[in-house]
This record gives C-alpha cells, sequence and structure tokens, in this order.
C-alpha cells in the first residue's frame, strides 16, 4: 500500500477540486508517464514544468519524446529543461489562480513521478505562494522541450544520434540483459488460438473502433511475479524492440489486460503493422505463424518503464 497517499490528494487532487487549474511545477526529476496521468485524469488542469537537472543528468529520449507528444496533443502542457549552473535540485508546486496570480503553494522531496507523489516517503508542506514563485528560474534560462534546437543544448540517455528523437534500441537491449523478464502469450492458452473478440482483436465487435487491442496478462504472471507490474491504472512508459514508446497501464479485473489506456487502439495498430496485418483487420492465428511468435517478452527495467521484445522470428522453409 502507498505510504504517503496524502500527498497526491492534498497536493493535486484537492486542489484541482476546489476549481485550480494551473498548475506550475519545478522539479529535479520527473516523468512523462506521471505527467500523462496528471493531463488525462484531470481534464481542465494545465500544466507548466521546469526540470532542473536534465543538463546534469539526462532524461531518457523516451521521456523527452512523450513531453513533446503531450504538449502538442494536449495543448495543456508546457515541459520547459534548465539551461543553466548549478543545476537545480528544488521541488516546488505553485496553484496559480486568476490573472496568473500564485494562490497556493507547496515545497518539499518530491519529484514530479509517481515514485514522488506516491510510493516514496516524502515530505511536501505549505509554503507561501509569492516566494516559490522567485524560485522559479529566470525564462532566458530555460528551454522548451518543442524548441528545434533542444539537442544543441542537452543529449539525451539512449538516443540513438545527436539532434534525433530516435531510440537506440540496440543500447536498451544491452542494458536489459540482466532485467527481470516474463513471456506473455499472444494466444489463449487452451488451444494456442487467436483471441476471437478479445487481446489483439478487442474491437472486432459492434460498437468498437476495430484496431482496439491489449496484451493478455495471464493470472500465473501476477501469481509467480506479484511485483513485475504496476497496480491497475498506475502509467508507465513501454519501450519497443523497432523503437517506438507508449504511455501504458494494467487494466481490467484480474489485472489481466496491458492498455494504452488514453486511446485503446494504438497497441492493435502497433502490432497490425508489425504482423502486416491491414488497419482494421482481424487477427488471425496465420499472421502470427508466419511473423514467427506468438508471445512477447517483457523485461522490467524499473518501476516507470519496461521494454517490450516482439522480433520477428522467420519460419524456415
Amino acid at each position: 500500500m502507498p505510504q504517503w497517499p496524502h500527498i497526491y490528494t492534498q497536493i493535486i487532487k484537492n486542489p484541482y477540486e476546489e476549481g485550480r487549474m494551473n498548475l506550475r511545477v519545478l522539479t529535479g526529476y520527473g516523468s512523462s508517464a506521471f505527467v500523462h496521468h496528471l493531463l488525462y485524469t484531470y481534464d481542465r488542469i494545465s500544466i507548466d514544468v521546469v526540470l532542473g537537472m536534465v543538463k546534469q543528468q539526462p532524461i531518457t529520449i523516451w521521456d523527452h519524446n512523450e513531453y513533446v507528444n503531450l504538449v502538442r496533443n494536449t495543448g495543456r502542457l508546457r515541459v520547459r529543461y534548465y539551461n543553466g549552473t548549478p543545476p537545480i535540485h528544488a521541488k516546488a508546486v505553485l496553484w496559480q489562480g486568476e490573472n496568473s496570480e500564485p494562490d497556493m503553494a507547496f515545497a518539499g522531496s518530491s519529484n514530479l513521478t509517481w515514485h514522488g507523489f506516491r510510493d516514496f516517503q516524502e515530505l511536501m508542506v505549505s509554503a507561501d505562494p509569492a516566494e516559490v514563485l522567485q524560485a522559479f528560474p529566470k525564462e532566458h534560462f530555460l528551454k522548451d522541450c518543442t524548441d528545434e534546437d533542444i539537442f544543441e543544448h542537452f543529449q539525451m540517455l539512449y538516443q540513438r544520434e545527436p539532434e534525433i528523437g530516435d531510440i537506440d534500441t540496440s543500447a536498451i537491449g544491452a542494458a536489459v540483459s540482466g532485467c527481470p523478464s516474463v513471456v506473455l502469450r499472444l494466444t489463449q492458452k487452451k488451444d494456442d488460438q487467436v483471441h476471437g473478440r478479445s487481446a489483439l482483436n478487442w474491437g472486432q465487435r459492434d460498437g468498437r473502433e476495430p484496431n482496439q487491442a491489449y496484451i493478455p496478462i495471464a493470472s500465473e504472471i501476477h501469481r509467480g511475479n506479484p511485483d513485475f507490474f504496476p497496480d491497475l491504472a498506475v502509467e508507465f512508459t513501454m519501450i519497443t524492440d523497432d523503437g517506438e514508446s507508449f504511455v501504458c497501464a494494467v487494466a481490467q479485473q484480474g489485472r489481466k489486460a496491458i492498455h494504452t489506456n488514453h486511446d485503446n487502439s494504438i497497441l492493435g495498430k502497433y502490432f497490425r503493422r508489425r504482423l502486416g496485418v491491414r488497419l482494421g483487420e482481424k487477427v488471425e492465428n496465420t499472421h502470427l505463424y508466419h511473423y514467427g511468435r506468438d508471445s512477447i517478452t517483457i523485461y522490467k527495467m524499473n518501476d516507470d518503464t519496461y521494454y517490450m521484445d516482439f522480433s520477428q522470428r522467420r519460419r524456415q522453409l
């Protein structure tokens, strides 16, 4: 159970439910999956994040890419990296009211992550909003994550080449070799057949977007590895062997599925592309057979990040 659930409730949930919508955060470290959670849980919130340690301790390229996607797709997020010295390790939260006036503030030890707001023993205390506002760095020290020249100022972890947002999958593959892993079947255990209207074919029913899909998690996976996956509805980042990344969550009764929970068709479109199945069409056993595998291997890099191997294994003729 979470040790300090009151931090999330006190600092995020309650102020928002009281009518506050404009949130500014100064933090040493952040998680794009947690920011994703905030934006899609609180649909009227606007968030302005300053990450203070990026120059000193680079963030991953997939976190950077997700920040860029969220900025562009939601219109309710701004993410900037501190480009000065010394790095900023402070953590502060500031809610702004009408006319962007400081209204409520907290300061303490919580980074903008699930660990900081739920899992770890952290301390955040009420602070003077005007003083907290003064702790934010001056504008000329900040670079928006969407700036065209961002890679001239910051190098990201697992970045394939400077100035390119691609993930270096070879480096990740080497990094996960010693990480805990599980194998998840994409077919039914009882008969090795593709699910007719669930899993990869979840959307193959009336009234659904036909590409909707989820990755099934067998109950024995949870029994044998109870702490491998996060709790229900906790967002995490899934990196793939071909350099894609998605924000996912464990869902459904019995924690039996992995969703891309904001848009359940993202995974279905991804697997159809890998398998050579046209969008909207049903995935059949023959597709998996010719691809060469009917399972995926998932490695746990850390509590926020997982790596999925679905590399092709061609059949020998």
